[in-house]
């Protein structure tokens, strides 16, 4: 069996989520390789391609592509492609959302070689590089959809709009989008959804986009061997952290997302009389941190698995407090490590969070994150029974068997 896996990225949580799944299904002797749109070359261990955009007539020609984008600026040139879109939705996003739109400049994927090679195409975050009318259309063999955020069940945005409604600017922008991927995506022939958490089978589901379509459930898997327990005052000593500390870990690509809620963690922790409290923030970073009476230690982005495994088995807790999630990583990698999560009630929650284990948050405030913070510091966690639950469940070995029977299912 040849599998072909198509991620936009190579970093951040879905692209590693795609290249570990690749890898976990290369090790059970599947034929597994990548194509991606960004990178100058392949990760180590992997196998396949980074494509081209679209080579195209106008592009080549410098005075062509000038006037193509002066007419696009005035609202004149007179074909729907991805440059118009794009156009039309920058205009509409007068309020900075992070957004993206179905048409790309990648049309020529659906005649890749490797998708002329593969007997099963996966898609994972594929924003702005699977262009949904042509590949679509044009692609006929079946096709796999791991969906590690909303996008490809909405029209312009990645997260619901729970939280922060619709603006009137992009409403009319928001239906267009999902006009054009659901009119695309009926075009495919073999379509099958995997949704990595129960809420978000519920979401797939009830998608205008996606409705009808068949959904697996298929969560997560974590790496076992890098992440794994260690004895506590070790971490602490090798990160240069207080052995004394009650350390809580807040993780984030980039720290100050505001849907990841570091604002209420901190006013959390002010809520909470805890004796040498310590916030660990672990991500990127490019702004001042707000006055605490706690310290606040920033880590900055962490490439190196082996510290960031370092980093949940020092800590002491575990805190989610994201607004959205599709199914979060960390908690995963944190438990693994033995160590408790406390979380707000975000998709993959009540997936992965049991009493032994961590404590679910009623709602997603820093009155509810305070509240679940002074529940777990009441409770004993057992490390060795907190990852037993991760080992059981969610090994990147038992992840890829079930992605193999899915295959052989639908071929």
């Amino acid at each position: 069996m040849k599998v072909l896996h198509i991620s936009s990225v190579q970093s951040g949580g879905a692209g590693w989520c795609a290249i570990r799944i690749n890898k976990a299904l290369a090790e059970e002797g599947i034929d597994s390789r990548m194509l991606f749109a960004e990178g100058n070359e392949m990760p180590e261990g992997v196998e396949g391609a980074i494509a081209k955009p679209d080579n195209n007539f106008i592009a080549r020609h410098k005075l062509l592509s000038k006037t193509k984008h002066l007419l696009l600026h005035f609202g004149i040139w007179p074909f729907m492609d991805a440059d118009k879109l794009r156009i039309s939705l920058e205009k509409a996003n007068q309020n900075h959302h992070y957004l993206h739109q179905p048409l790309s400049n990648y049309t020529n994927i659906a005649h890749h070689p490797l998708i002329e090679w593969a007997d099963i195409i996966h898609l994972h975050y594929v924003s702005e590089f699977v262009d949904y009318p042509s590949f679509f259309k044009n692609v006929k063999k079946p096709i796999v959809w791991t969906l590690h955020d909303k996008y490809p069940t909405m029209g312009v945005n990645h997260s619901l709009w729970d939280f922060t409604p619709v603006p009137d600017s992009l409403k009319k922008i928001d239906k267009q989008f999902r006009e054009i991927k659901r009119q695309s995506i009926l075009k495919a022939q073999h379509l099958n959804i995997v949704a990595i958490s129960e809420a978000m089978v519920d979401i797939c589901k009830n998608s205008e986009v996606l409705k009808g379509f068949p959904v697996t459930l298929i969560h997560n898997g974590v790496d076992i061997n890098v992440f794994h327990p260690k004895d506590k005052q070790e971490a602490r000593q090798e990160l240069g952290l207080r052995q004394d500390a009650v350390l809580f870990l807040f993780s984030a690509y980039y720290i100050h997302d505001p849907t990841k809620g570091l604002n209420n963690v901190i006013k959390a922790l002010e809520k909470v009389d805890i004796p040498n409290k310590t916030l660990l923030c672990m991500g990127h970073s490019n702004r001042i941190m707000p006055n605490a009476s706690f310290p606040i230690i920033l880590t900055g982005c962490v490439r190196d698995e082996n510290k960031v495994s370092n980093y949940f088995a020092a800590a002491d807790y575990f805190i989610q407090s994201s607004m959205e999630e599709t199914f979060a990583q960390t908690p995963l990698e944190a438990m693994a490590c033995g160590t408790p999560v406390i979380s707000t009630p975000c998709s993959g929650a009540a997936d992965l969070i049991r009493p032994n284990n961590g404590v679910i948050c009623l709602a997603y405030d820093s009155e509810a994150l305070a509240q679940g913070i002074g529940e777990a510091i009441k409770n004993s966690y057992n490390p060795v029974a907190i990852r037993k639950h991760i080992t059981d469940n969610y090994q990147y070995d038992k992840i890829a068997m079930q992605y193999i029977y899915l295959y052989q299912s639908i071929m």
